[in-house]
């Protein structure tokens, strides 16, 4: 009988809140001071994920060393899925570095890719994954190693740049979770490896969710935003690789449920910042739900909004696949559903104080 809430998480859950208010409330700390194109007004600490991401490895080291009846939760025995946890953990505590110390000195963007890259080509060629693309038989390997490392840090840059209000990433991270569970039920489901991960990385989040609320009193930063994103991105990589004889192997195009208004606000505005001819790298306040908080809604509106239409997708997926409906055209209908919904918001939102 596996129990839902282990004492254990209790305890983590309590750590973390202990130590994020010692950082919120110290003198020391990396603090973010606001410009024009940010959306908060008072200067605020940031670098959240150097507190939560190695809070996170370690009870998850911890778990992993001290499997029982009593922490309730389950990790692979096998050496080597414990190698695929181990890299995967290796991933994120990079990326975590590597993000604190762009919070810091602000490494140029192309020694940034350079060092994202190599660490995203290791992390594939060691795991080696099982993935499709579209539904077709796997690419030769090296051709697949090569355009999975450039989806990924894409995709991983993507989310860093949606992180820029109170509480949208950590709700559309959360929602993500039950998008993956639609898609992979048996992996994602209680008593698995996956709903571990996830839930132990939550609870490790526990104190920066609370001091992230809006009005924030801490921010991520790209500590954390750089290391989420590559959780959340790598962790479906071991579906196939994982399960048995039945699962599903894990398809590129499952992505997309993952965060479909984060794909379509980054991409969008990326690709009309591009042809404005904008730096695309800067800081601006042209997104979708930046927009949102400039009306009377402010942020807790367009958290609200945001959560409602990605939810609603997670059910339309949910709905439409216990239906025995082909993925290809659930795919179809999701895509159009958020593309029409995104551009009527797009449509009715005014315009202003735009950068």
């Amino acid at each position: 009988m596996v129990s839902f809430f282990p004492p254990i998480l209790a305890i983590l859950a309590v750590l973390s809140l202990i130590l994020h208010s010692f950082y919120v409330h110290s003198r020391f700390g990396v603090k973010d001071v606001p410009n024009e194109r940010s959306l908060h007004d008072t200067v605020t600490k940031k670098s959240g994920g150097m507190f939560f991401i190695p809070f996170f490895l370690v009870s998850v080291f911890y778990l992993l060393f001290s499997q029982s009846e009593a922490n309730s939760l389950v990790f692979p025995e096998e050496p080597k899925q414990r190698m695929d946890i181990y890299l995967l953990l290796a991933g994120i505590l990079v990326f975590c570095i590597l993000g604190f110390v762009d919070d810091l000195y602000h490494l140029s963007p192309k020694l940034r890719l350079f060092l994202e890259l190599s660490v995203v080509a290791v992390f594939l060629v060691w795991t080696n994954p099982e993935i499709t693309f579209f539904g077709m038989i796997s690419l030769p390997k090296p051709v697949q190693i090569f355009a999975l490392t450039v989806f990924l840090v894409f995709a991983v840059n993507l989310v860093n740049f949606m992180d820029g209000m109170d509480w949208y990433l950590v709700t559309t991270l959360f929602l993500s979770y039950f998008s993956l569970a639609s898609v992979a039920p048996q992996f994602y489901a209680i008593g698995h490896f996956g709903y571990s991960l996830y839930l132990v990385l939550m609870i490790s989040m526990f104190g920066f969710i609370y001091y992230n609320f809006p009005k924030a009193k801490l921010f991520m930063g790209d500590s954390g935003s750089l290391s989420l994103g590559f959780f959340v991105l790598a962790l479906p990589l071991f579906v196939g690789k994982w399960g048995n004889s039945n699962s599903i192997v894990w398809d590129v195009t499952y992505y997309f449920y993952l965060f479909p208004y984060f794909w379509l606000d980054g991409i969008f505005i990326l690709i009309k910042r591009f042809f404005q001819k904008k730096h695309l790298f800067s800081a601006h306040r042209e997104h979708l739900y930046q927009r949102i908080t400039e009306t009377k809604l402010g942020k807790i509106g367009s958290l609200v909004i945001f959560s409602f239409l990605n939810l609603t997708v997670v059910c339309i997926h949910f709905v439409l696949k216990s239906n025995g409906i082909s993925h290809l055209l659930i795919l179809t209908i999701i895509f159009l559903f958020s593309v029409i919904s995104y551009g009527l918001l797009w449509t009715i939102v005014p315009r202003k104080n735009l950068a």
